[in-house]
């Protein structure tokens, strides 16, 4: 079982806010239904900043990088549901959605909440 303690915590949820906001700042950039903002990419780049600040301060070891990046493909994949179903013109958000419900159950499993 895997022990995260406050500062692991704080790096996965940079990396998901890193990743709702790239995929926001993508989003805008190409997609014309959705209005451009410049604060998804301003809330990105704090998020790797703070990120960053985390790796450096101290020893990053066991599985918080892979959970790392399975946290921005979270944010990621969320927000690309969130938004297919504010506009059903967009496509389906079936395949986002599953990914992310088997991402969560896996990032569950790896913190130990599932006993098997």
């Amino acid at each position: 079982m895997l022990t995260i303690s406050s500062e692991d915590k704080k790096i996965l949820i940079f990396s998901l806010v890193a990743g709702i906001s790239a995929n926001a700042g993508l989003t805008g950039f190409t997609l014309e239904e959705v209005t451009f903002s410049i604060f998804p990419i301003v809330s990105c780049i704090l998020a790797f900043y703070c990120m960053l600040q985390q790796y450096q301060t101290r020893e990053i070891g066991g599985d918080i990088p892979v959970l790392t990046a399975a946290s921005f493909i979270l944010g990621a994949l969320g927000y690309a549901a969130s938004i297919r179903v504010a506009m059903p013109e967009l496509g389906s958000n079936f395949l986002p959605v599953m990914l992310c419900m088997g991402l969560i159950f896996w990032m569950l499993k790896k913190v130990g909440m599932f006993k098997a």
